[in-house]
């Protein structure tokens, strides 16, 4: 009586563990700009905060950078110094002639949204 006990107990936990969800790994996932703060002076950080930004190496990752004052289709535009960059968070130095336009964040490839940045 136990062992079928044992046997139907472990038949239950088989068909439950089937159906639970499966974990996946995504690689395509696109990089998410969330805010942009700016410096008060020409040459300050500019800081950026979102999701997806991977390790970049430091920004210096083939085909990862930042792009300060592009159009809003992410054309143009200057390529940033990165001073830090984290899978949330990164920072460059502001470029003295970005001026006003958008800022996007390029990981391996892939664009962010843009977010509309005036530096000084």
């Amino acid at each position: 009586m136990k062992r079928l006990a044992w046997l139907t107990l472990g038949l239950v936990a088989l068909a439950v563990s089937a159906c639970a969800p499966q974990a996946t790994v995504r690689t395509d996932v696109i990089p998410t700009l969330i805010s942009v703060t700016v410096p008060t002076e020409p040459g300050g950080k500019v800081v950026l905060q979102g999701r997806y930004f991977g390790d970049g190496f430091g920004g210096g990752a083939d085909n990862s950078y930042v792009l300060v004052g592009a159009n809003m289709n992410g054309e143009g535009g200057i390529q940033a110094e990165v001073t830090l960059w984290t899978p949330t968070r990164i920072e460059v130095i502001a470029p003295e002639r970005a001026g006003s336009g958008f800022v996007f964040v390029v990981v391996g490839g892939v664009r962010s949204n843009g977010l509309p940045a005036s530096l000084p």
